[in-house]
């Protein structure tokens, strides 16, 4: 870990009456970070820390984001946290040490750090955008979302609302996750998968009690989907759904049958389809899809659910009474 500390150490050692001043070393390093140069930018603005009797917090994080970037978040950590002992208000330091603690793989400690530069300072859009998704790693969705929420505020960006509708989503905070997905789909395109999961939550009761138009918002969003990927087994159960929603059956038939064509072991799509024939009493045709996924479900929940489903295609039609002659 502090091999290139050490190494960075002798190289400021070696510092003669010929080398260039602290001024121009400080503009040389600007000039180095500025280009992307890391190598010497580590150097440099080390050389500045040292020079400066370890007094120059700037110096000490430009060091640190340095030798980050160069690949070494290990050096770069342990020079934040002996910059932190000498400058436990430095909310810059803070922030950057919560960068390389999580890179280093240490997500309960880069919690802390994001928070407590937050605390000092609370509108640092890296420290915000670096506590919710740390907290979203962590199985924290739930306090991932406030600081989300305020990040997407100060810098609506893509990766924002993507880490926003995330948290939404686990929090079934629907109304949440479908505004930020039409914001997200205002700021970009969307991506394949993103257009799916975000047409999801158009299925949410709560979400279409809020929001009436979101089920014809988000069959669109399906719909461009399939214009890039037409293979797309999700997307056309997920327009079944909604054609089933509308009372549109045979468009639903069309579009769950495209499901088990496009992924012939899908247990899902033929249980969607088997139900859908069912619920239209078409139970001869609903079976032959049963026998059909009867060795494709093979996780507890869809077994359930094909039992219940062949339980109920073995159920006798109720007859339509005979109206009694006058």
């Amino acid at each position: 870990m502090w091999t290139k500390i050490l190494i960075l150490f002798a190289l400021t050692a070696c510092v003669t009456p010929e080398d260039k001043g602290l001024v121009a070393n400080r503009r040389l390093a600007e000039a180095a970070s500025k280009r992307g140069d890391w190598p010497v930018a580590a150097e440099l603005w080390h050389r500045v820390y040292f020079s400066e009797g370890f007094k120059d917090p700037r110096a000490c994080l430009e060091t640190a984001r340095a030798l980050h970037l160069l690949g070494d978040p290990e050096s770069a950590e342990a020079l934040l946290a002996s910059g932190l002992q000498r400058f436990p208000e430095s909310f810059a330091l803070m922030e950057y040490h919560g960068v390389t603690l999580e890179a280093t793989g240490y997500r309960r400690a880069a919690e802390s750090a994001y928070a407590n530069a937050l605390a000092l300072q609370s509108d640092l859009v890296l420290s915000l955008i670096g506590l919710g998704r740390v907290r979203l790693a962590l199985g924290l969705p739930g306090s991932a979302v406030q600081p989300l929420r305020r990040l997407v505020e100060l810098d609506p960006s893509s990766e924002a609302l993507r880490f926003l509708s995330e948290a939404a989503r686990a929090t079934k905070n629907f109304v949440l996750a479908y505004d930020t997905y039409l914001h997200l789909f205002d700021v970009g395109s969307g991506s394949v998968s993103e257009l799916v999961n975000a047409a999801s939550v158009g299925l949410e009761s709560s979400l279409r009690a809020e929001r009436r138009a979101a089920p014809l918002v988000c069959e669109a969003w399906l719909k461009r989907a399939l214009e890039v990927d037409p293979q797309r087994t999700r997307a056309h159960m997920l327009l079944g759904a909604y054609r089933e929603l509308a009372g549109d059956d045979e468009a639903a038939v069309s579009h769950l049958s495209r499901a088990c064509e496009t992924d012939p072991a899908c247990a899902e799509a033929y249980l969607d389809i088997a139900e859908l024939h069912i619920r239209m009493s078409e139970r001869e045709t609903a079976r032959s899809f049963l026998n059909h996924a009867r060795k494709l479900v093979d996780t507890k929940s869809t077994r359930a659910r094909f039992e219940a489903l062949e339980a109920s295609a073995e159920e006798p039609v109720a007859e339509e009474p005979v109206p009694e002659a006058d």
